[in-house]
């Protein structure tokens, strides 16, 4: 099991999730849904949470999801380019960077990857009730069907 760390369009889900021996990208990226235990939904509106022993969200329900898990084989790694990126969907500004082949258009690979952009050195802000919130996450798994927007920072 490993945490969940995710932001729907109205609140924020927190649990665990089963990965097996995957990484939480491939499970977006290869499955409809995630089954989620011992889940807390906090509410953007007021900021209350609502425990649940377990809960099942279909992946376009979440905006976006920290990484957390293994990582991928280092062997298989390919030496990118970075660019910064403004990401907006649902409730929540993102900035971050985006990793590309060296010779690719890092916009134009968004379009080419799986479903869930990943993001480095990302920042969320949003407001939760009269607060203004920002969470640093050194990886995050962006919802590209859910993005408004998405450019050059």
């Amino acid at each position: 099991m490993v945490d969940l760390d995710a932001y729907a369009a109205d609140c924020r889900v927190y649990g665990h999730v089963d990965l097996g021996e995957g990484r939480m990208s491939d499970e977006l990226n290869n499955t409809l849904e995630l089954h989620i235990e011992d889940a807390l939904l906090e509410d953007l509106g007021d900021g209350h949470v609502v425990a649940m022993p377990e809960l099942t969200v279909e992946h376009g329900e979440l905006c976006a999801v920290v990484a957390s898990g293994p990582r991928g084989d280092a062997a298989r790694r390919l030496t990118t380019k970075t660019t910064r990126v403004e990401v907006e969907t649902g409730a929540y500004r993102i900035v971050g960077w985006i990793h590309a082949p060296r010779a690719a258009d890092p916009f134009a690979s968004v379009l080419k990857r799986g479903a869930w952009v990943p993001l480095t050195q990302a920042t969320v802000t949003y407001r939760r009730g009269s607060e203004d919130v920002s969470d640093r996450v050194a990886t995050l798994l962006v919802n590209r069907h859910l993005m408004r927007s998405f450019r050059e920072f």
